[in-house]
């Protein structure tokens, strides 16, 4: 890439000051070959998505990154996530909200995004219950798979980093899967893609890094527009400005790792590919730790056992859509409502209950007979049950604590203490004879 001038540098540093609302006077010539869009910011206010876009990425070999996963959407790529255990995926909420599990695939230990020689079937998604699709709040879901996978060399799952650690001043990596380089510079295997039809995909897995500083001055751009940078993210990378030539990466639930800890997913931003690069925004995973620890303690819990109904559902359900879409001779319609009229709750269903978070399965995307209605009932009635028996039991140890405080007889009855109504008598004086 050819240098910029000084006075063409002064220039474009004006433009910015000004508001990032005006055109450059640069050529493509002198910031490389058809490279950035000369556009100014969107409308104030609005919130910037990421563009999928990648700029002097480095190519790197899955065993560099092995807890890099590809979540596909009828078997195409759609969105980067990251491995936590060994069935359960972490990523951005927003582009899978409201997409059937049985579309969703997620396929692991491989370079290429439209590789895979086997595709792992997606059972359940967890949406963060704060999730704003508007805001961009809470960007943060978790997808189980029911198959175990073993790990090894280009297969590993990545730990979180700790909630207090400072992380100014180090080194970070973001890893993932987008659009070609459109200098032309970086050699590209351009895919087309059924979910991004009008974009050049390149199915090699790219990296940057740059080192995290704090505070960041050019997170202040957002501001400046009506862009709210909230609670819960991190706004971090590097802006045009700083370097006209920095690399960057704009893709949806690539993860930041420092030092092989997971510190954010990449949520939303202006950037990569304009003149005027902000950097970008992740959601933190230090302010969201708390969720995620919970949220996997329950899905340790529940083996391949325990949701084989719900995997053998979802293949089921797979298999006749894909039979209703691609067959001259239509098969026969299988009337899910009819069948599950009275819908039950699964042996799972009184731990997936207690999940943090909208939780989705197949029954939520069966349209008949409403059963997705019928499915947040049903769990609005187990959760009710769960609330009076975890208060009855607390109510329980409170009077276990207050009867540990007095000094017992021998003819005092425990068991009116420990009764059933959990009710105790603080104004009946403890030396008193009954």
């Amino acid at each position: 890439m050819s240098s910029l001038s000084d006075q063409s540098h002064l220039d474009l540093i004006l433009c910015r000051v000004a508001g990032y609302l005006c055109e450059s006077n640069l050529t493509k010539d002198e910031y490389g070959d058809s490279l950035f869009d000369v556009t100014g910011y969107p409308l104030t206010g609005d919130l910037p998505l990421l563009n999928r876009k990648i700029f002097r990425g480095k190519r790197v070999n899955i065993r560099e990154h092995p807890y890099i996963v590809s979540v596909r959407r009828h078997n195409c790529h759609y969105l980067t996530g990251s491995l936590i255990t060994k069935n359960l995926v972490i990523t951005v909420a927003r582009p899978i909200v409201g997409v059937p599990v049985q579309q969703l695939k997620i396929v692991v230990g491989e370079n290429y995004s439209d590789r895979g020689t086997s595709l792992l079937t997606v059972i359940l998604v967890v949406v963060h219950q704060d999730f704003n699709p508007f805001t961009l709040v809470a960007d943060l879901a978790m997808i189980r798979f029911y198959e175990d996978i073993t790990f090894k060399s280009s297969i590993k799952s990545i730990s979180l980093i700790t909630p207090n650690l400072q992380l100014s001043n180090k080194t970070a990596f973001v890893t993932g899967w987008g659009r070609c380089d459109l200098t032309g510079k970086e050699l590209c295997l351009p895919r087309s893609s059924a979910m991004f039809p009008d974009e050049l995909i390149d199915p090699m897995l790219r990296s940057i890094s740059f080192t995290i500083t704090s505070p960041n001055l050019y997170c202040d751009g957002y501001k400046n527009h009506g862009t709210e940078v909230r609670t819960g993210m991190l706004c971090t990378g590097s802006a045009r400005e700083e370097n006209p030539s920095s690399s960057c990466l704009a893709v949806p639930g690539a993860p930041l790792a420092v030092n092989a800890k997971l510190v954010g997913l990449m949520s939303w931003g202006f950037g990569c590919g304009y003149l005027h690069d902000l950097p970008l925004i992740y959601t933190s995973i230090q302010h969201y730790t708390i969720w995620i620890a919970q949220n996997v303690k329950l899905f340790r819990e529940l083996t391949k056992d325990h949701v084989s109904e719900l995997f053998e559902a979802t293949k089921s359900f797979a298999i006749l859509e894909w039979l209703e879409s691609t067959r001259v001779i239509k098969p026969k319609h299988h009337d899910h409502g009819n069948n599950y009229k009275d819908l039950h709750p699964l042996e799972i269903d009184q731990t997936l209950s207690q999940l943090q978070g909208n939780l989705y399965d197949i029954r939520d995307f069966i349209k008949e007979e409403n059963l997705f209605l019928k499915k947040k009932l049903m769990y609005q009635v187990i959760q009710k049950a769960q609330n009076k028996s975890r208060n009855y039991k607390n109510k329980l140890e409170e009077n276990k604590i207050k009867f540990q405080k007095l000094r017992g007889r021998p003819f005092m009855n425990k068991s009116l203490l420990l009764s059933d109504t959990g009710i105790w008598n603080e104004n009946v004086n403890e030396d008193s004879d009954y």
